[in-house]
């Protein structure tokens, strides 16, 4: 989006007051963060639709079987926290799951309030056949076209990010 041929949050945006003028990403810190956004949305996008042509599932419901195939088993409210989506949308996710005979709901001997879930039988063989397709699209999408130095200095970055996120909060 833009005003005045100028995209809506460059240095150049004058239609704002001085006070947030200085706030406005740098071109190219604009450039890098379209990058992000746009190429995570494609890829994101892609990776989804192939899931759900190959193996039934979509994007959020593969992560939630890669998160329970490397734990016993998790809490809904631990599941929701990994940065997948809302409790309720992570509940909703859980319960296609169920239904499908991927996922178990155990009751949580320690607290009556939390549910835990843990992957099948079922849902770790569709995980594992999910997973063939899956890590040959993530590596020619992505990784294909990188240098083993990229990938290293990508893990950098998106690390700090993340952990500037999971910090305290910099509002």
């Amino acid at each position: 989006m833009s005003v005045n041929g100028q995209p809506v949050g460059s240095v150049e945006d004058s239609s704002v007051s001085d006070k947030s003028v200085a706030d406005w990403l740098s071109d190219t810190e604009q450039a890098a963060w379209r990058s992000f956004v746009d190429g995570s949305h494609e890829l994101i996008g892609a990776l989804d639709r192939a899931l759900n042509a190959d193996a039934g599932l979509s994007f959020e419901e593969y992560r939630i079987l890669v998160i329970l195939s490397e734990n016993d088993t998790l809490r809904m409210s631990d599941l929701s926290r990994g940065g997948l989506a809302s409790r309720s949308t992570v509940s909703r996710q859980v319960s296609r799951l169920v239904e499908r005979g991927d996922v178990e709901r155990l009751p949580d001997i320690n607290d009556a309030r939390n549910r835990l879930v843990r992957i099948s039988d079922l849902g770790r063989e569709r995980l594992h056949e999910a997973a063939k397709d899956h890590v040959r699209l993530v590596r020619r999408y992505m990784f294909d076209h990188l240098t083993s130095e990229q990938v290293v200095e990508m893990t950098r970055i998106l690390t700090t990010v993340r952990n500037t996120i999971d910090g305290p909060d910099v509002r």
